[in-house]
């Protein structure tokens, strides 16, 4: 795809991000009526086959003491929220691999118009860099919610979140099976809550879908991800499972 930037206004690249990239909420509602949603990270929106996945870091929930079915993930300008039909199941979820720290959730079919209508957007699975393309991209934009900035209104029932981009270029992998950015732009003090950030690549004036940030140093402002090739090879499998009847359509999980 071409850098977006170049054919829409700045305001509507904004609203185009917020509605592919957002911060993840998780609900406490069960435990507390009043502080009924906390949580850091960032999770964003894939179109893959017809069907559009939440996608972020297995860790984000797991760092926080979280459940799949806590999570949320709500639209900016409209009081929805999305709701999933079925989520990938990796092995050794508690402590993931870096190359397979990833959180997949279906969004119900029924759901798609409206959320569309309501600021929803994504971005094309297959659009991706692939690997073997990857050390020759000319700079890596990586889109995430840090915790900066970041905060809850209890009373009012809002969230406070600040979408940032930060740029950089590729360098030695810090983690065998990801790939590294060093960052050389503005960025927040702390990489905290940039986990399922989207990275998107840019080469020859493309921009394609890069991969999700699953590890960052902060003193070292490096960001790894899992690239886009990775994670379209989950959801082909998903999507091959689903199609060869190994799932039945009540199943609300699938073991890849």
């Amino acid at each position: 795809m071409q850098n977006p930037r170049d054919f829409i206004s700045l305001e509507e690249f904004g609203d185009l991000l917020e509605g592919q990239i957002h911060p993840v909420i998780l609900s406490y509602e069960q435990q507390d009526e009043y502080i009924s949603h906390h949580g850091v990270g960032t999770a964003f929106v894939l179109e893959h086959g017809g069907e559009l996945f939440v996608v972020s870091a297995q860790h984000v929930l797991n760092s926080q003491r979280a459940a799949h079915e806590d999570l949320r993930i709500r639209l900016r300008k409209a009081p929805i929220s999305v709701v999933f039909d079925r989520r990938s199941v990796f092995r050794d979820e508690s402590d993931p691999y870096p190359d397979a720290d990833l959180l997949i959730m279906r969004i119900v079919e029924s759901q798609h118009e409206a959320l569309f209508s309501a600021g929803l957007s994504c971005v094309r699975a297959t659009d991706c860099i692939r690997n073997e393309q990857i050390k020759d991209v000319d700079a890596f934009h990586v889109y995430g919610y840090p915790d900066e900035g970041r905060g809850y209104e209890y009373e009012e029932k809002t969230l406070k979140a600040e979408l940032w981009c930060v740029s950089g270029l590729l360098t030695k992998p810090a983690v065998p099976g990801l790939y590294t950015v060093r960052i050389q732009s503005k960025r927040p003090a702390n990489f905290r809550g940039m986990s399922g950030s989207m990275v998107i690549a840019e080469k020859d004036g493309e921009w394609k879908f890069g991969g999700m940030v699953t590890l960052a140093s902060d003193s070292e402002g490096l960001l790894s991800f899992i690239p886009a090739e990775q994670i379209v090879y989950y959801l082909d499998k998903m999507l091959l499972m689903e199609m060869m009847g190994l799932v039945l359509a009540e199943d609300s999980e699938i073991t890849l």
